[in-house]
């Protein structure tokens, strides 16, 4: 036939399962849209861009593809101006063709050929230049025999193994398929109970998997929140810090260093910040351990008496830090002490660093607790009492002077040595005027105590909240372990109660979105296909290869003992539209050759031998397409790689397994059904009419 032909045919062939594959693609990514949390912050307009690109992909893959497949001739324009088709297969081809035409059509050519010319000449001479490079460094490196004959052999090597490897996969990986296929068509009981048997173990395994909310992401700066006891002047806090900052200086691995002593009133957002405390902005260079700088400032700060000190490092999507627990108590002095001990367990824990309270000591201060007796006895009021003496301790605004254009206010209050002591608070007089003169301490008690640092509450309690860092391990190991420590090393009463939040708390509210995520996707694929099959049973066949991909997903995160994160779990649903496109293919060609009146047997055997190649070149394109990625190039490579390699792994088992599974279930099922439902079997299901068998 001719081009246009076979293009139509080849077209009608594929058609129904390039529109399901893309469906189920897009079935996929579409509840993407609606995940909340940390997931739906970060990948929410990805599934958007995927989906509309799916769609335009669907649409050139449909029309585009097959009309240039099937063009052979060009159109030229003979002098007289009449159309004149010839063979495009010269180069005098393309020089009759600029000769005969006009020259508005020349003009119009000219700007697209100058700026193809212009990018074959630039990356020519980047190539030359890339080559030259080359050349020399192998100039230089190939100096000795045996480093010759060393390179020679893997040069030599890595040209024989793709040589010989791509004869093997188009020549003799197809009669051996066949082969196996046939073997387990005969034996599926084997093929079932080998298969169950890998899901089963995948399930366990993916059990003893630690989890996280987000990979780790090299920032390139973090900063070191330092503190000394309430009350410590701004200059003694400068004097110990300023040692700090010398040894912090010597780093090699630094690039640079920014130090805030004190604070700023106006732009404090943080209850426990004052002179006492200290904030050091680390700059990491490009070229060094993050990892290993944190853990040598944090030495720096250790063995300092009455310092505290943690890590603070930029949080993606997150405004939480890693780990957080909240303790509920009503009674303030109850919730200190039970926010201590639970502080001082957990600092004893190997998981967690830079473990830290917000209920930190207050500032001391002067407590005055009035007697009404004995105010009432003397014949004074509480309230004017209490104004008086905060008026001489504190002051109060007399007047405004008014200087210029500024205004400034005039505060009257006892001189600094007759209110600096307690002694002094104690004999001030509380009746001025009066006959017999009143010291306050004849009317209240005075004591020194302290003021809490802050009082927070959440969902109307108080709590109180301790923060720490991640040490080693995963967050759920952390988590895990934080349970086990507070259930055994700390009383809480029963009107206390206390939770873990954090990073935590945003990776289950994200987890629950993303398994919803998951049904509705894996729903979604099925509808699809039912449609798309006119057929119950078909899509259940394919459904199949769905946790077959999760073997392979979950088996490569137990070897590398990565936490499964939000991106893994993005992968793994993006998993569940990609794996089904290979059974897509494979079943609807079954399907197809059983219309023509091959027998059930024959026509799986044969549709493997025949899909098999461009199922393996559908796999291979999509893991070298994400090969990049996952070898973790560039900036924020830690947040893709894991993504990358739940696809690639899940990928390459679930095409290996279908191959097999996939035409085994079809099998089965097909001959259960027409037991079942007595009917011939060579009729597909969903097909009524009788076969039409070609001779």
């Amino acid at each position: 036939d001719s081009l246009v032909g076979a293009a139509v045919r080849g077209t009608q062939e594929v058609r129904a399962a390039v529109i399901a594959s893309t469906l189920t693609s897009i079935a996929v990514f579409f509840p993407m849209i609606f995940v909340e949390g940390v997931a739906g912050q970060a990948f929410g307009d990805l599934g958007l861009a995927v989906v509309v690109s799916l769609l335009a992909s669907l649409a050139v893959a449909v029309y585009f593809i097959p009309m240039l497949a099937s063009r052979e001739k060009i159109e030229t324009i003979a002098s007289d101006g009449s159309v004149d088709w010839m063979h495009f297969n010269s180069i005098r081809g393309l020089k009759e063709a600029w000769s005969g035409s006009r020259l508005w059509k020349k003009l119009i050519i000219l700007p697209p050929l100058y700026w193809i010319l212009r990018f074959v000449m630039l990356f020519l001479m980047e190539f030359i230049g890339k080559l030259g490079l080359v050349v020399f460094i192998g100039t230089v490196w190939f100096v000795t025999k045996p480093v010759k004959v060393v390179v020679g052999g893997l040069l030599g090597a890595l040209l024989y193994v793709p040589v010989r490897g791509g004869a093997f996969i188009f020549k003799g990986l197809p009669n051996a398929y066949r082969k196996f296929l046939g073997w387990s068509l005969r034996q599926p009981g084997a093929v079932a109970m080998g298969a169950i048997l890998v899901v089963a173990v995948t399930a366990w395994v993916a059990t003893n998997l630690q989890s996280e909310l987000l990979p780790e992401v090299k920032q390139g700066e973090f900063t070191v929140e330092a503190q000394l006891p309430v009350g410590t002047p701004l200059e003694e806090t400068d004097s110990v810090m300023s040692l700090i900052e010398k040894r912090l200086q010597d780093k090699k691995s630094l690039e640079s260093l920014l130090v805030s002593v004190g604070y700023d009133p106006v732009q404090s957002q943080r209850s426990d910040e004052g002179e006492h405390t200290t904030a050091f902005k680390v700059l990491v260079d490009e070229a060094a351990n993050e990892a290993q700088l944190v853990k040598d400032v944090r030495a720096e700060f250790q063995g300092i008496p009455d310092l505290q000190s943690r890590v603070v490092k930029p949080v993606l999507f997150s405004s939480k830090t890693p780990i957080e627990v909240e303790i509920h108590a009503e009674d303030l002095v109850l919730l200190k002490k039970l926010t201590d001990e639970a502080t001082q367990a957990l600092s004893e824990m190997d998981e967690l660093a830079d473990v830290s309270s917000t209920l930190q000591r207050g500032a001391p201060e002067i407590q005055v607790i009035y007697d009404r007796e004995r105010l009432s006895r003397y014949g004074l009021n509480i309230q004017s009492v209490a104004r008086l003496v905060r008026d001489k301790v504190q002051g109060f605004e007399a007047t405004r002077f008014n200087l210029l254009d500024r205004t400034i206010p005039v505060v009257v209050r006892l001189e600094e040595p007759d209110r600096r002591s307690v002694s002094d608070v104690r004999d001030m007089i509380v009746n001025p005027g009066g006959e017999r003169p009143v010291p306050l301490s004849a009317v209240a008690n005075i004591q020194l105590g302290e003021a809490p640092s802050e009082i927070r509450r959440s969902d109307g309690k108080r709590v109180g909240l301790i923060r720490a860092n991640l040490a080693s391990g995963s967050l759920s190991e952390a988590v895990a372990g934080i349970e086990r420590t507070l259930q055994s090393s700390v009383n809480f009463p029963m009107s206390t109660t206390y939770f873990v939040s954090g990073q935590n708390e945003e990776w289950e509210r994200s987890k629950g979105s993303l398994y919803l995520a998951l049904g509705l996707s894996v729903f979604l694929v099925y509808v699809i296909m039912a449609i798309q099959f006119e057929s119950l049973l078909h899509p259940l066949i394919i459904m199949v290869t769905i946790p077959l991909a999760f073997v392979g997903t979950i088996f490569l995160l137990w070897l590398t003992q990565t936490p499964v994160s939000v991106v893994v779990f993005l992968g793994m649903i993006m998993l569940a539209g990609i794996v089904v496109n290979n059974a897509i293919v494979l079943v609807d060609y079954i399907n197809q050759l059983r219309r023509r009146g091959l027998p059930r047997e024959e026509a799986i055997i044969t549709a493997g031998s025949v899909r098999l190649r461009p199922i393996l070149m559908t796999t291979a394109t999509t893991v070298l397409g994400l090969t990049p990625m996952a070898l973790g190039f560039g900036d924020g490579a830690e947040i893709r790689t894991p993504m990358a390699l739940a696809v690639i792994s899940g990928l390459i088992v679930s095409t290996v397994l279908t191959l097999i599974v996939i035409p085994t279930v079809y099998s089965v099922a097909d001959r259960v059904v027409s037991k079942l439902f007595r009917r011939p079997a060579d009729v597909v299901e969903g097909e009524f009419q009788p076969v039409e068998t070609q001779s």
